[in-house]
Order: C-alpha cells, then sequence, then structure tokens
C-alpha cells in the first residue's frame, strides 16, 4: 500500500530527519511503501534516493506568514492548484492508501486527500503561540482538512487541542524516534575533539541545530560569559553547530561579535551543518537545548541520548517528554541566563554525575524514543485510517 509523504524541505534539520528514518523504516517493513514529495533538491533528496525511496521533487503550497494578506491567500490557491496537479503526475493512476502531510506547512497533501477522497494524516512537528492569528488558522485547517491528527509530543498535542478541543478523538501522540546509533571509531572522536581546540579533560558543550532567533544560541552564549565571570569556565569549550535560518544570513557574525565583546571568544566554535553528526555527539560532554520558545519536540535532545550524553534543556514545550530533571539532564527555567549558567556549572565541574545522567538518558532513548517504536506506532495509525 503506497503512503503519500508530503514534506515542506529537503534539508537535515528535525522534522527533515524525522521523514527519513519514518520513510527508511516503511520501507524495510515493507507494508506500506512511501512515496516522498519535496519541494526541491537537497540533501534530504539524496538522502531518500540513497537508501532507495521513490521520492519526486513537485510544488508542495508551503503555508507561511507572507501568504497572509489578500494577495498572498491568492497565490496560495494558485500554489496549490498547480502542487494538486503536480501530485497527480507523481502518483500516477496508482492507489494511494494514505496521504501523509509531514508538518503544518504544507496544504497541497491535505487538498489532494479532500479532492481525491483519500484518508489524510496530518503529522504535526510544531507549536505555534504568535502571531495569534496564525496560532489558531493551523488547527481550524488540521480540524476539517485531516481524518486523524499525529502530534510528536504531548504538549504538541495540548497546544492544539486548546485550539481546537474537537480535534480529540481523532488525535494521537507518536514520538519521534532514531534507529540504533553506533559509535564513531576513536580516531573520528579525537578528530572531533582536536578541530574544537579540546585538550585532554576539557568539557565540550554543544548546542546543535538552526541558527535561529528563538534556539537559543545568543542565551548558552551568554551563559557562558556569565560563568568566566564567576571564574569557572576553565576547561569549557562552546561548540555551536548549524547553519542560519533564510533571512537571518547575518546572524552567525552577531553571535561571533557577542563572544568577542564577551572575552569567550578563545573558547567558541562556529561550525555549519554537518552530515555525520556522530562524531560530534560522542565526541562532546554536554549537550544544550536552551530554546527559548517551546520545542513541539526536540530531536537533537534524543541523539545527545543515544551518545550518553546528559542534557541541560529549558523547561518547556516536548523537552518535558524527553528530558527527566536530575535523572537524564538539567532543566532551567527558560530564557533565564544565570539559570543556564547555574545548570552548566553544576555538570562541568562534576564529571561522575555528567557520566550518570548521560547513561540513564541512553536508556531512556532506547526505551520511549526508538524508530522501532515510531514506525509500530505509525504503521498501527495507517491500518487504523484504511480499515
Amino acid at each position: 500500500m503506497i503512503v503519500l509523504i508530503v514534506h515542506q524541505s529537503a534539508e537535515m534539520y528535525g522534522s527533515d530527519k524525522v521523514l527519513l528514518f519514518l520513510a527508511d523504516g516503511l520501507q524495510r517493513n515493507n507494508r506500506f511503501k512511501p512515496v516522498v514529495v519535496l519541494p526541491n533538491n537537497g540533501p534530504l533528496f539524496d538522502a531518500l534516493k540513497n537508501i532507495g525511496v521513490e521520492v519526486h521533487v513537485c510544488p508542495v503550497a508551503k503555508i507561511s506568514r507572507a501568504v497572509m494578506s489578500p494577495s498572498g491567500v491568492f497565490r496560495l490557491a494558485w500554489q496549490t492548484l498547480t502542487a494538486v496537479r503536480g501530485l497527480d503526475k507523481v502518483v500516477a493512476g496508482r492507489s494511494v492508501a494514505v496521504v501523509h502531510s509531514n508538518t503544518l506547512a504544507v496544504l497541497s497533501g491535505s487538498v489532494w486527500a479532500l479532492l481525491r477522497r483519500r484518508p489524510h494524516l496530518w503529522h504535526v512537528h510544531e507549536i505555534i503561540l504568535s502571531p495569534r492569528f496564525i496560532s489558531r488558522i493551523f488547527p481550524l485547517l488540521v480540524r476539517f482538512l485531516a481524518d486523524r491528527v499525529m502530534s510528536n509530543s504531548k504538549p504538541t498535542e495540548s497546544w492544539l487541542l486548546s485550539e481546537q478541543p474537537r480535534l480529540s478523538p481523532k488525535s494521537v501522540v507518536v514520538f519521534n524516534g532514531l534507529p540504533p546509533v553506533e559509535r564513531p571509531s576513536e580516531a573520528k572522536i579525537q578528530r572531533f575533539r582536536s578541530s574544537v581546540g579540546a585538550l585532554n579533560g576539557d568539557v565540550v558543550v554543544t548546542l546543535a541545530g538552526r541558527i535561529n532567533k528563538w534556539k537559543g544560541q545568543e542565551l548558552l552564549l551568554a551563559a557562558a560569559i556569565a560563568l568566566k565571570r564567576r571564574g569557572v569556565s576553565s576547561g569549557l569549550r562552546i561548540l555551536i553547530v548549524g547553519g542560519p535560518a533564510p533571512g537571518l544570513e547575518g546572524l552567525p557574525e552577531t553571535l561571533r561579535k557577542q563572544a568577542e565583546a564577551g572575552g569567550i571568544a578563545e573558547i567558541c566554535t562556529f561550525c555549519e551543518f554537518v552530515d555525520d553528526i556522530w562524531p560530534v555527539w560522542f565526541g562532546s560532554d554536554i549537550a544544550v537545548v536552551p530554546s527559548t520558545e517551546p520545542e513541539p519536540f526536540g530531536m537533537v535532545a534524543i541523539e545527545a541520548m543515544a551518545a550518553g550524553l546528559p542534557v541541560i534543556a529549558a523547561q518547556h514545550g516536548g523537552l518535558l517528554d524527553i528530558v527527566v530533571d536530575g535523572e537524564t539532564g538539567l532543566l532551567f527555567r527558560p530564557k533565564d541566563i544565570e539559570a543556564l549558567a547555574d545548570a552548566l556549572e553544576r555538570l562541568l565541574v562534576n564529571a561522575p554525575l555528567r557520566k550518570s545522567l548521560g547513561v540513564s538518558g541512553r536508556t531512556r532513548q532506547a526505551m520511549l524514543f526508538s524508530m522501532e517504536s515510531q514506525i509500530a506506532l505509525t504503521e498501527k495509525t495507517y491500518m487504523e485510517m484504511t480499515s
């Protein structure tokens, strides 16, 4: 049975990786055949092709703030019509069991499913709190255009149901998962540590993800500056991995200037997106997810846990489903520089605590956030929609 999966990008960040792992798992199980549609070529397109998944480039009618105007709505309607025709060409007369829209930002899958009378699953990877109009319109679209809605965390589902309680009977929470992870060679790990200037005994603190105003890169640097003022930054190395979001290309330079002004430039390394994140995680000592707005889930957190790292995370959003405070990591008040600095200091000076939290985190990731569990629950949802 074919599952038509429509996605918003061809990059390799959070929801992109979720799609890659999902398509791979579905194909391996051989119960459902994934046919993936992306808006353009990119790393995700190549990765899907490399594992033998059928993937097409086609307009997907992306919803953004820019379309929330009379002229924008007209453009979106035209783009949706074009995208529906494109999906017809992709499907080419084949029978589609389920249409799976992977993120709220794509409209074409839901409209195609409505017009072609196929079951539609909307997979939600977002928590949208502002602007208020946007936070209301997306759950309304889900209510009328989805036969089932799958949220990636309990806080994501709570947001949807707070806006549209009538979604409750068709709502399900399925945590994102990871396939089994192999530890890289010691040579790769040591090359990574050398690349960030880490000596034996140094503690590498890593924040990985798209550079954006709400991902917390600025907050982490501010906390590192606070540690320097406290005189407890000896042996600390800060690594920020990722490229800027569209329209924010100047943000990495702003962050570098912040580090220089705070006197911590010599302990900070900025690295563009990397294809293989595992030498980074296995070569780091602490992972930080300091998002200033609620994360719907937090793929980087479970990646770090899979590598045995303790995770310091902002105490809101989907991270509350992932990090158990004092057991697998430390939670801190969102946007609070000193609270983040306190958490960093606590782990910086206590290697046994870092190790025990990391061991517990790896166990929790394997139990709750595995690819096996995500695929099983997703296929169960597909079966319920087609029965």
